[in-house]
């Protein structure tokens, strides 16, 4: 038998260990230790999923609905999606136009997968969700940090995003509501963001998985609402996690031209 050990393949040695996880691991140690501490790392709401929610779940178990689904989703689950991206964000969608998938992470991954090239670029506003760089490099593709201020409540607006837009670059992540920092970036600003994109033909990944949880009378805008041309330029991402409290269900969709999710390969 040979000792030598599993090579691993090159492209995780460009990623980085989640931060999210070592901070998780370094508060139940000091739980252990009988210590008072709050957690701001995982982002876990501190409440249970709804009842409705887990009642719907057990009859849907109880009638037999455990097989096999359509990859991308069963049509009733794509409906409900369309009927709460009308209600909620003023998108209209087909089912066609949807993809459900194993939580938002895995949404991420797929529109990553699918939308890069090596060498592309990808402009993150910092500071950032941990896993939206590692997910670029895993594409053999450039995350490009743009740094907000706290002076301007770590908004991204044209302004900061602009010098950082070259010929490469192909996606802009908007993740508003921000995880980590709560900033909520206001339909003005988003208005800006959109003409940027569609004059300089680039795709945006907007994550909108705290859309629900803002405060102060402030009211979330999809950027993919404010017009046609920046509608067909964006991949809604979202999930049940936080909303819902799901988190553990690993329930999220992307929503975007058919025309993108067919030929990219996410359907």
């Amino acid at each position: 038998m040979s000792d030598r050990p599993v090579r691993l393949s090159s492209r995780l040695a460009k990623v980085k260990p989640s931060a999210t996880l070592a901070v998780t691991a370094a508060l139940a140690e000091l739980r252990r230790q009988g210590k008072d501490v709050v957690d701001f790392g995982t982002g876990e709401p501190d409440f249970d999923t709804p009842e409705h929610i887990k009642a719907a779940a057990a009859k849907a178990l109880a009638a037999g609905k455990t097989k096999y689904t359509p990859v991308s989703g069963t049509l009733e689950l794509k409906q409900a999606i369309v009927t709460k991206l009308a209600r909620d964000n003023e998108l209209t969608y087909a089912p066609e136009e949807i993809i459900a998938s194993c939580g938002g992470k895995h949404s991420l991954y797929n529109v990553f997968q699918a939308l890069l090239d090596p060498g592309d670029e990808v402009i993150i506003p910092a500071p950032y969700w941990v896993s939206f760089p590692e997910q670029v490099k895993l594409c053999d593709a450039k995350p490009v940090i743009v740094h907000t201020s706290e002076a301007q409540g770590f908004r991204l607006n044209r302004q900061v995003l602009e010098p950082a837009v070259t010929t490469r670059t192909k996606i802009v992540v908007l993740n508003s509501p921000s995880n980590p920092t709560g900033s909520a970036v206001s339909r003005a600003e988003l208005e800006g963001i959109a003409a940027l994109a569609v004059e300089r033909g680039i795709t945006i990944v907007s994550d909108e998985t705290y859309e629900a949880l803002v405060y102060d009378g402030f009211q979330h805008v999809s950027i993919a609402s404010l017009s046609e041309a920046i509608y067909a330029r964006t991949i809604v991402v979202n999930s049940m996690s936080k909303a819902y409290a799901m988190t553990g269900w690993r329930l999220g969709y992307a929503a975007g031209p058919a025309e993108v999710l067919r030929r990219r390969g996410l359907r």
